[in-house]
């Protein structure tokens, strides 16, 4: 695919942003939870993680080696296994009390879905093999 870094690193950034967003809102305590602020949960902070490696990933969209490439495959596969574990852990009902899931979670479990769709069609240039 001729475009796949470019969307790829389009997809990075979009998931960064979607950190700062509202993830899950608890009204019974009256808290908003983001990927960066968590403040009255032991939630930690999910949106460091999602920086990190989406940052590692961007970086690795942008290099033309052979090997970022390959890197990049194992990186998008942690980023999607890490959204698909702020759903379950963010959304879960505890002590019966759910919090509302936001659109922002839910576009994290796809923008990872994308990243790593992105990883699998890098632009490679091949060495032409003389006869």
């Amino acid at each position: 695919m001729k475009h796949s870094q470019t969307i790829g690193i389009i997809l990075c950034v979009a998931l960064l942003y979607c950190t700062i967003q509202p993830l899950v809102i608890i009204e019974s305590q009256h808290l908003v939870i983001t990927g960066w602020k968590t403040a009255g949960t032991s939630f930690g902070q999910p949106g460091r993680f999602f920086a990190y490696f989406g940052g590692l990933s961007l970086l690795f969209f942008a290099l033309p080696f052979l090997w970022a490439k390959r890197i990049n495959v194992a990186l998008g596969a942690l980023i999607i296994a890490w959204s698909f574990r702020n759903f379950m852990v963010l959304s879960a009902c505890q002590m019966g009390d759910c919090p509302q899931k936001q659109w922002a979670l839910y576009a994290c479990i796809i923008i990872s879905f994308g990243i790593l769709i992105m990883t699998f069609l890098p632009k490679i240039k091949l060495p032409k093999l003389e006869e």
